[in-house]
């Protein structure tokens, strides 16, 4: 199989934050044959009042499900990553990409989580364009992130088909992360996260869809 992405890039600012924004679609783009690496940058828990055990320990296991071959993990605070300096988080994506991406999929820059933003800041600056590099780059939507920033300019204009992959990205998120899972109608239940998949499927007439907001692409076939 020669997939159109060979080498994907997956950049969340908090284990779970893939599966929510981009889970259905990561298990297609490795169904169809592409190579998937994951870069994390905190816990996503040492913020809380309450500690909970780090989701980077459930990496493994969402790497199984939905077909992820390679990841890393970083140590930056939790929900503080406005204080760390850009150039800090840039040299930790360069460091830790094994490959030259053809695909980027990232947070969007109109997260209202201060984490998701900076982590959206870095990945445009380290993959800014150069010369002879074709890279193609999707912003995701993370629910009750991108949807509470009453502010937000998400329109999302790419829409991925994930009809065969849409329970996956279910399944790990109930398996895995059902701590981060709330009560319907919370805007990250699990009947909300099936529910826009089905309303943006509905918008292309697809069954389920996953939306990005495409940021760049460069194609040669005009």
């Amino acid at each position: 199989m020669n997939p159109k992405y060979e080498n994907v890039l997956i950049l969340a600012a908090h284990p779970d934050d893939e599966t929510l924004g981009a889970g259905a679609t990561i298990k297609k783009l490795h169904n169809n044959g592409s190579n998937i690496h994951l870069i994390t940058f905190t816990d996503g828990v040492s913020a809380r009042p309450k500690k909970s055990e780090s989701r980077t320990l459930q990496l493994s296991k969402v790497a199984d499900l939905l077909g992820i071959d390679s990841y890393d993990v970083g140590d930056f605070p939790d929900n503080k990553m406005d204080v760390v300096p850009t150039l800090d988080v840039c040299k930790f994506i360069e460091t830790s990409a094994p490959f030259e991406p053809d695909l980027i999929i990232t947070h969007d820059i109109s997260c209202l989580n201060v984490d998701h933003r900076k982590v959206n800041e870095a990945t445009l600056t380290a993959f800014r364009p150069q010369w002879g590099k074709k890279q193609t780059i999707l912003t995701y939507y993370i629910p009750s992130s991108t949807d509470y920033n009453f502010n937000s300019k998400f329109e999302g204009r790419v829409y991925v088909d994930v009809e065969e992959t849409y329970k996956d990205k279910l399944s790990c998120l109930s398996e895995v992360y059902f701590d981060e899972l709330r009560p319907s109608p919370h805007s990250r239940s699990l009947e909300n996260i099936d529910a826009l998949m089905r309303t943006w499927g509905s918008e292309v007439g697809l069954g389920h869809a996953e939306k990005f907001n495409l940021l760049m692409q460069i194609e040669d076939f005009l």
